[in-house]
């Protein structure tokens, strides 16, 4: 009875991201590639990618980071990618890159540095920490 109550959880969890989430722009990456980013749309989306081992890079500046942040997220700016550190040398490895909120361009830019670097596994959240704390109502 636990296990089905488990299945229809998960289940019930994959079609929300299914739902609320969508691949975006083709270009990523420059020169017209076909790499594509999955945008997470809202909480449960990012909730479901980390759960899935998603790594969380939190691209904001580092004293907001500090006041609260995703539990288990890096802080990276987009010079330290740009230079390729902090980016796992797994080109595979699922990466969630997030901002402030949705007109932080960042994670669009970081997006972009991660695809221009060789990996495959892109996912970036515009709704950024605003959304988060909006949705948790709380700071970790």
């Amino acid at each position: 009875m636990r296990n089905s109550f488990q299945l229809a959880a998960l289940l019930a969890l994959l079609l929300a991201l299914a739902a609320c989430s969508g691949k975006v722009r083709h270009d990523f990456g420059g020169g017209g590639s076909d790499a594509e980013v999955l945008i997470l749309r809202d909480s449960p989306a990012v909730e479901l990618s980390i759960w899935e081992g998603a790594i969380v890079f939190d691209l904001r500046e580092y004293d907001q980071w500090a006041q609260g942040h995703v539990q288990g997220a890096r802080h990276s700016s987009l010079e330290d990618l740009d230079r390729g550190r902090g980016l796992p040398q797994d080109r595979e490895a699922p990466l969630l890159f997030m901002g402030e909120g949705p007109m932080d361009t960042r994670p669009e830019q970081a997006a972009d540095i991660a695809l221009k670097r060789g990996h495959s596994n892109v996912q970036i959240f515009p709704g950024g920490w605003r959304m988060w704390v909006d949705a948790h109502n709380t700071r970790e």
